[in-house]
């Protein structure tokens, strides 16, 4: 499966409740390739495209709007994927207890 099968697909925690839509891949490059280290979920990922949010800090105007656009995004950690299957993905967590912010990986 390709990062970008996973786009757009339904995410179920595992209560089966509705966890939202993958929004992005978070990949990190590596010596031949790059590895997943999770994915983000909600309803949009505008504002996290545009870079902001994790490294980046937005302009002063912005940054209020910025996070009010990613209000309803949440982290998952790639160990926390049990299953994959096109347009379905299954985690092992409760939704309530997702970060909203990336944690840095090492």
């Amino acid at each position: 499966m390709r990062a970008g099968d996973l786009l757009g697909s339904r995410v179920v925690d595992r209560s089966g409740g509705d966890a939202g839509t993958v929004q992005d891949v978070v990949v990190r490059r590596e010596d031949r390739g790059y590895a997943v280290l999770g994915l983000i979920l909600g309803r949009s990922a505008f504002a996290g495209r545009l870079g902001f949010g994790d490294s980046l800090e937005p302009p002063t105007p912005w940054r209020h709007l910025l996070a009010w656009l990613r209000r309803h995004e949440r982290y998952v950690r790639w160990e926390d994927v049990v299953s994959m299957e096109a347009g379905h993905v299954e985690i092992g967590v409760d939704h309530g207890s997702l970060p909203r912010r990336r944690r840095h990986d090492p």
